[in-house]
């Protein structure tokens, strides 16, 4: 989806497309409406939408050897898991025990 804006007639087109699952590929805007260069980028680089005839349709947002596409609803996201630094303090651990409250005792 692209939105055109006429700010001397003040009109406004919306263009909206569908694009098939297994060749996401449309043409580009970018002969028409140059501004449209980084827009197409990020929409390949999030969703794989590629553009046809688009001068540079390389990452813009993710690392060049990233794989795959963060956005698609088929993007199965990488298990990254927590570390903590070190343990809780004495003084932590009696805060949180209180509900967040250290002028209150801790029970138990």
């Amino acid at each position: 989806m692209v939105e055109l804006l006429s700010f001397s007639r003040k009109e406004r087109l919306r263009v909206r497309c569908q694009v098939p699952a297994g060749d996401p590929v449309v043409a580009s805007l970018f002969d028409l409406w140059p501004g449209s260069e980084a827009h197409e980028r990020e929409t390949f680089d999030m969703f794989g939408i590629r553009f046809s005839d688009h001068p540079d349709l390389t990452r813009i947002l993710m690392p060049e050897d990233w794989e795959g596409h963060p956005l698609r609803k088929d993007y199965a996201p990488a298990h990254v898991p927590v570390q903590f630094k070190e343990p809780r303090s004495e003084k932590a651990s009696r805060a949180v025990a209180s509900r967040g409250r250290p002028d209150r005792p801790v029970e138990g």
